[in-house]
C-alpha cells in the first residue's frame, strides 16, 4: 500500500491540464508520455538511403510505458534534422494509446512534440461562483463582461520524444513563447548504459534556474522500487544525467507563475501553470 501511495503522489501533477484524456479516476494520477518503437534506427548497405518509419505512441498511465489511457494529440510537432516541420505519414485512435507514424528521410535527430495549451476561470456572477474550462482563444466569448472577481489560470502541457536514423545529432530545436521547453546540448538517442546527456530547460523561453526534475526507468511494475532520480538545473537551466543501466526512462517537471495585476503600464497576466515530459532510450553495452 505505501508503495502505491509513493507512486500516486510522484505522479499528481502529470494529467488533466489540456490534452484531453478521457475517463482518467482520478486523472491527476497519471503521467504522460511519447514513447517510440525505438529510438536509433539505424540500416546496413544502401538500405541506409531509404526512409524508414518509426511509430510513436501517445499515452497517459499510472505504470510508465504500459498502454492505460490514450493520450489525445494536440497541436503536433515534428522536427526533421534540418530543423524544418514534417507532417505525420498518419495517425491512429484507439482506446488505450493514439500513435503517429513518421517517415524518416533524413540522417539525423528528430524532435517530436505534443503540447496543448488550456485555461482555467473562475469568477462571480449574481452572487453566485461559477466556473469555466476550455482554450484560451474561447475565454472571452464565454465569460459575460459583467463578471466579478475573475480568476484565470493558464496550463501549457508539453510531451516530447527524440528519434534518429543512422547517427545521432543535436535534435532540432524551436524555442516557444510559453510553456517549458528541453533543449539538448548534447545527442540524445543512440545511447547506451553509462553515457549522459547535457539538458537545459527554458521556461516562456528563458533558461529555468532551480527547477526541479524528475526521471524515472520503465518497468516500475516488475520491482518495488521506483528507481526515481532526482535532480534541480544550474543557474543556466541546465543539467546532465547519466542513465545507470539500460531501459526506457521518463523526465518530469512543473512549473507554476503567480497572477500579476495590471501596474502602470503593465497588463495583468493570470496565473500560469506549466507541465513538460520527455522520454529517452538507453541500450546494453
Amino acid at each position: 500500500m505505501s508503495m502505491m501511495k509513493n507512486k500516486l503522489s510522484m505522479s499528481a501533477w502529470a494529467v488533466g491540464l489540456g490534452l484531453g484524456v478521457a475517463a482518467l479516476a482520478p486523472a491527476q494520477a497519471h503521467r504522460t508520455w511519447l514513447l517510440p518503437q525505438t529510438a536509433h534506427i539505424s540500416s546496413a548497405g544502401n538500405a541506409a538511403s531509404r526512409p524508414a518509419v518509426v511509430t510513436v505512441d501517445a499515452v497517459a498511465s499510472e505504470e510508465l510505458f504500459e498502454f492505460e489511457h490514450a493520450q489525445q494529440l494536440g497541436t503536433v510537432l515534428i522536427l526533421a534534422p534540418d530543423g524544418k516541420a514534417i507532417a505525420p505519414e498518419a495517425t491512429n485512435s484507439a482506446r488505450h494509446r493514439n500513435s503517429i507514424d513518421i517517415k524518416l528521410e533524413q540522417s539525423g535527430s528528430y524532435r517530436i512534440s505534443n503540447s496543448a495549451e488550456g485555461a482555467f476561470a473562475s469568477y462571480k456572477l449574481g452572487g453566485e461562483t461559477k466556473r469555466w474550462r476550455g482554450k484560451p482563444a474561447d475565454m472571452a466569448a464565454q465569460i459575460p463582461a459583467e463578471a466579478q472577481e475573475l480568476q484565470v489560470t493558464q496550463t501549457v502541457m508539453r510531451s516530447e520524444t527524440f528519434v534518429s536514423k543512422e547517427r545521432a545529432t543535436l535534435p532540432p530545436f524551436a524555442r516557444q513563447s510559453q510553456g517549458l521547453e528541453l533543449q539538448a546540448l548534447s545527442p540524445v538517442t543512440d545511447l547506451s548504459d553509462g553515457d549522459s546527456v547535457h539538458l537545459r530547460v527554458l521556461a516562456d523561453g528563458k533558461p529555468l534556474a532551480g527547477a526541479d526534475v524528475t526521471v524515472l526507468r520503465g518497468g516500475s511494475r516488475y520491482r518495488y522500487k521506483l528507481g526515481e532520480m532526482s535532480f534541480k538545473t544550474d543557474a543556466n537551466g541546465e543539467l546532465r544525467i547519466t542513465w545507470p543501466e539500460a531501459g526506457r526512462y521518463w523526465l518530469g517537471l512543473g512549473h507554476e507563475l503567480a497572477a500579476v495585476k495590471a501596474e502602470g503600464d503593465k497588463a495583468a497576466q493570470p496565473a500560469k501553470r506549466y507541465r513538460y515530459s520527455a522520454t529517452f532510450e538507453a541500450l546494453p553495452k
